[in-house]
């Protein structure tokens, strides 16, 4: 009752003010501009496997670039790859300066790192638990959010294919070397085979040894194949790995092998295993330079789209129903809460003493 009274006593205050706020708010929600999203959906792409080399130069090329490569979407750390360049500095210039987004900000500030916080508020990348990756961008114009997410994608395929092409560059000049290096050894070795022969009057046909010298120079083979993924894996990994721990294990144990076969022997055999060696080698080496080249000169996209991101058809937000609930419920219960103090306050005599106090500091006239 005494709640009631409070009411009645102070009704025409709240129903105005509640009046007030009410329409306040619908004026507030009413002003605000219409917000509209756009989503994109990417799907890993499937890997893709040179058809015109060997097998094993393709896989192991593939094995070695899959520590860093980013045009490869096969697991999550992958597609956090794919999430770092979405959220680097890079992209966000490359949308802001394709929209003019500072002046659809409305930002006077001539430095970009206003309008790249703008930014950020507006766009959203998430990896969903299927381990495909959606790209959401908010903006005021709905046929601009579209664009905005769809150049998201154009951004991270040139990005993405920028960094695989520059790893697969630094790959092709690495190998183009070791090839030139091995054929040089080969000719080397050629000539002083060929002046052996020449010099003795014989010629060599080595038929018994030729399996041994075949399983001696794959041992070879495998000594180059596990330096080059050591000097590749080098760049690209921390020293620390695991992986790279491995690969120098597998390095060494080749190396004891190597380092039983005989060095000395008869001279013929010995040159004839130095061919043999080297034609192995360059067997195993020019695939993989061959394939270095292709990656090269990729231009493939990297990202498959599922759904392409089109201009919404309902805005987003403001939720001007929501709005007006809610700032009429708390301006209500603020209101009452303030109407319950004071008059609390008043019947306790707080107020009064409050008053009097006052009015005894004030100098008499």
């Amino acid at each position: 009752m005494e709640y009631l009274h409070i009411f009645l006593k102070w009704r025409k205050v709240i129903v105005v003010t509640t009046i007030s706020i009410f329409l306040g708010s619908i004026l507030v929600s009413i002003i605000l501009p219409n917000w509209y999203k756009s989503t994109v959906t990417l799907l890993p792409p499937k890997e893709r496997i040179a058809t015109n080399l060997p097998s094993s130069a393709s896989s192991l090329l593939k094995g070695l670039s899959s520590v860093t490569k980013i045009g490869a979407l096969g697991g999550n750390q992958d597609t956090y790859n794919y999430l770092a360049i979405l959220k680097s500095r890079i992209a966000k210039e490359f949308i802001i300066n394709r929209f003019n987004l500072k002046a659809v900000y409305g930002i006077s500030d001539s430095t970009m790192d206003k309008t790249i916080e703008e930014l950020e508020d507006n766009f959203k990348f998430v990896i969903e638990e299927e381990d495909y990756l959606t790209i959401t961008v908010v903006d005021k114009d709905p046929q601009r959010a579209a664009d905005m997410a769809n150049y998201y994608v154009e951004i991270l395929n040139r990005i993405s294919l920028q960094l695989s092409t520059s790893e697969a560059r630094k790959n092709k000049e690495f190998l183009e070397g070791r090839v030139a290096q091995v054929r040089l050894d080969l000719r080397k070795a050629e000539e002083d085979l060929k002046k052996y022969q020449e010099q003795k009057g014989i010629l060599i046909i080595s038929t018994e040894s030729g399996p041994s010298m075949t399983a001696v120079g794959e041992l070879y083979a495998m000594k180059v194949k596990k330096e080059i993924e050591l000097a590749i894996m080098g760049r690209s990994v921390s020293k620390l790995s695991p992986e790279l721990q491995r690969v120098k294990d597998e390095l060494h144990e080749i190396n004891k092998k190597i380092d039983l076969i005989p060095s000395s022997g008869i001279g013929a055999v010995r040159l004839y295993r130095e061919v043999v060696i080297q034609q192995k080698i360059l067997e195993f080496i020019v695939p993989l330079y061959e394939q270095a080249k292709v990656d090269e000169q990729k231009d493939v996209p990297v990202i498959l789209v599922l759904d392409k991101a089109v201009p919404a058809e309902r805005k987003t937000k403001p939720k001007r129903i929501l709005i007006v609930a809610i700032t009429s419920f708390t301006g209500i219960i603020t209101l009452l809460l303030g109407v319950f103090s004071y008059e609390h306050l008043n019947a306790s005599g707080l107020l009064t003493r409050i008053k009097k106090e006052t009015d005894s500091f004030r100098p008499h006239s």
